[in-house]
Formats: structure tokens, sequence, C-alpha cells
């Protein structure tokens, strides 16, 4: 009897350790601050977002996306990683992101006669989605009738044709046909 008495003690014992055990790592989890982690995340993000606008709205005030959504062609695909005759957006998004290593992708949306369209225009190499703690922003251009068509080679050099010259050729449609607008392109960066 004096052995199971001792059996019974060192399971007893067991079960105590382990639920000290148990309970030391549970509270220790609880007393480790993540915030640290999670500002950091959130400060980043908010870096992306800050730089990601001041690109729309350079490019926007200069001309350059307007001229990026002119010379833009289906298929083709938008990218400041590419060599060549780049255009001046291209080079915008070139120095501020493919040079430090981040990963975009740039979308245009417009009216389609019925409804929104929205195009992809620039993917990064990953085809993969962007994280949940990618970084967004998005300004419009609106195009009017006697907006000059773009080449997309030699750095998008302006032709003398009209978007209301291409009678349906261009990659978007009259949206307002008895108006001087065209369409209103919205354009939004995704950037991580």
């Amino acid at each position: 009897m004096v052995s199971g008495d001792r059996g019974q003690a060192y399971t007893l014992e067991g079960v105590l350790a382990a639920i000290l055990v148990v309970t030391a790592t549970v509270y220790g989890l609880q007393t480790i601050d993540t915030r640290a982690w999670e500002d950091e995340t959130e400060s980043e993000t908010a870096q992306l977002t800050a730089r990601a606008n001041d690109v729309l709205t350079l490019a926007g005030e200069s001309g350059a996306l307007r001229d990026s959504v002119m010379c833009y062609r289906e298929g083709s695909s938008i990218r400041g990683s590419q060599e060549g005759s780049l255009t001046e957006f291209e080079r915008i998004l070139n120095t501020t992101f493919d040079r430090q290593a981040n990963q975009y992708n740039l979308y245009f949306s417009y009216w389609d006669g019925s409804e929104s369209r929205e195009i992809l225009v620039s993917q990064t190499e990953t085809e993969s989605s962007p994280p949940t703690t990618a970084a967004s922003a998005s300004t419009t251009v609106t195009i009017a009738d006697n907006t000059s068509l773009r080449l997309p080679s030699n750095g998008c050099e302006e032709i003398p044709l009209t978007v209301k010259d291409t009678e349906g050729s261009f990659y978007m449609p009259d949206a307002a046909e008895d108006s001087p607008l065209f369409n209103i392109v919205e354009v939004r960066l995704v950037v991580w």
C-alpha cells in the first residue's frame, strides 16, 4: 500500500506542475506588449499611404498622370521598373517605389456606358494579391472630348487626334456623348 500512495503523490505532483506551467505561460503571454509591432506596421502603412498620395498628387499636378491615362492601351502596362523610354509617371513610380523595393498595383476605373469598369494597368512580378497592410491612394482624371491622344512609344508623345476622333477605338468609351466631358477615370494605386 505504501507504493500505491507514492504513485498517487507522484501523479498529484505532476498534475500540479502542469497546472503551474500552463498558468505561467498564459500569464507570460498576457504581459507581452505587441503594440510595438502593431504600431510599426501601422506606421509603415501610413508612410506608404502618404507616399502614394504624394505620387498621385505630383503626377496629377504635372500632367503626367493624365498623359499616362491617355497613353495607356488595352493589354499594355504602366511599369516604373521597365527599361527604355519611360513616361514621366513611370519615372515617378520608379523613383518612389521600384527603387525602394516596394510593390504596387495600379488600377484605372471609368464608366463603361452602363457600369463602372476597373482595369489593372500595372502589377508587380508576384501575382499574389496585396496584403491587408497595403496602402491605397486614389485620384480622378477628367478627360474632355478635346483631350489629345498619346502614343505609347517615344515616351507617350502627343498626337494631333482627340479622344472624340477615335470613334470607339480608344480603350474607354465616351460616357457623356451630349457634353464636352468624355469620361472620368479614377486612378487607384495600391502599394506594399
